[in-house]
């Protein structure tokens, strides 16, 4: 039986660390309850992440922390603008962090975050990611290329001793990220 896409992400998710007293648990202990939520449209579970608010005004934008993912922040000049940067922070964050074999940390408890210190009159809310970025399971793919493409394609692989699949995904890891790029011109 294959297992289910929660316990894919759940091996993604590093154990608590309870020298920090963040008070987190593992999913397996049950007290995530809460943190993933149900989208109806794809029958996914969005992972929340509670994000910490510093409120713009007319001259500063507002900021937002993930204090789950150390170094993770955001900014806009909008509510809506910082937090929709703040979960495109997220997953740029997830993909090296995956990319780099770190383990991703559980989302916290709202009230362990609402009590760190240091973010006093800070507001509490939360950025909801698609599961799709802690998903690192290999899936096999169909394409078309031209003969002489699909050639050049296979020599250049086997010159790096290295398999089609592997040759393509190297590539596109050493790529510098255009996703941004790609928004922009969709």
């Amino acid at each position: 039986m294959a297992p289910r896409q929660g316990a894919r992400i759940a091996s993604r998710l590093q154990a608590p660390d309870e020298s920090r007293g963040r008070g987190r648990s593992t999913p397996e202990e049950g007290s995530w309850r809460g943190a993933r939520r149900g989208n109806p449209q794809t029958g996914r579970h969005l992972m929340r992440y509670p994000v910490l608010i510093e409120e713009g005004s007319e001259t500063t934008a507002f900021g937002v922390v993930l204090p789950d993912l150390p170094g993770c922040f955001s900014a806009g000049d909008t509510l809506d603008e910082a937090l929709e940067a703040a979960k495109e922070a997220a997953a740029a964050w997830v993909d090296a962090a995956l990319d780099a074999g770190t383990a991703i940390p559980p989302p916290s408890k709202l009230d362990d975050v609402r009590h760190l210190p240091g973010y006093e009159g800070w507001t509490l809310g939360v950025v909801e990611l698609d599961p799709a970025l802690f998903d690192d399971s290999i899936e096999r793919v169909n394409i078309t290329l031209p003969k002489r493409v699909l050639r050049r394609l296979d020599n250049l692989a086997a010159a790096r001793h290295q398999s089609r699949g592997a040759f393509i995904a190297d590539l596109t890891m050493r790529m510098p990220d255009c996703t941004s790029e790609a928004k922009a011109s969709s």
